[in-house]
C-alpha cells in the first residue's frame, strides 16, 4: 500500500511540476513578445526618421520579370516570377507555406532541403515586388 502511495504522490508532484513549468514558460513567451513588439515598433520608428537603413541590401528596382508562356515548364522559372505568378491569380495576400505548396503543385522544385527558404528569401528580397501584409504574409507590391 505504501508503495502505491509513494508512486502516486511522485506522479502527482511530476504532475505539478510539469504544469508550473509551463506557465512559467507562458510568461516567459508573453514577456518576450511584448519585448519584440517594443523592438520591432522602435526600429519602425528609427527606419521612419531614416536613422537606420534596412541591414539586406536591396536589390535594383525595375529588373523585368518575363511574363512566362502558361504552356511551358515552370520548372525553368525562377522563383521570384513563380510567386509573381502565383498572387496574380490569387488576388490576394498569401502566406509563405502557401506559396511554397501552389508553387511545388505546379511542378517547382528547390535545390533547398527546405524550399519555404527559398520562397521566404525571394519574397523578401524582392521589396520592389513584394509587400509583407503581416507575418510571413506577402502581396504583390503592384
Amino acid at each position: 500500500m505504501d508503495e502505491r502511495v509513494n508512486r502516486i504522490t511522485a506522479e502527482i508532484a511530476a504532475v505539478v511540476e510539469r504544469n508550473l513549468r509551463q506557465e512559467l514558460l507562458r510568461e516567459r513567451e508573453a514577456m518576450l513578445r511584448k519585448e519584440l513588439e517594443t523592438v520591432r515598433s522602435e526600429l519602425g520608428r528609427l527606419r521612419e526618421a531614416g536613422r537606420i537603413r534596412p541591414t539586406a541590401p536591396r536589390p535594383a528596382s525595375g529588373i523585368p520579370v518575363p511574363e512566362p508562356d502558361e504552356s511551358k515548364s515552370i520548372r525553368n522559372d525562377s522563383a521570384r516570377a513563380l510567386l509573381i505568378r502565383t498572387l496574380k491569380r490569387a488576388g490576394h495576400p498569401m502566406t509563405i507555406k502557401e506559396l511554397t505548396q501552389a508553387i511545388r503543385r505546379r511542378g517547382w522544385k528547390s535545390e533547398r532541403k527546405d524550399p519555404s527558404k527559398t520562397v521566404d528569401v525571394a519574397l523578401r528580397h524582392n521589396p520592389q515586388d513584394f509587400r509583407r501584409t503581416g507575418p510571413g504574409t506577402f502581396t504583390l507590391n503592384r
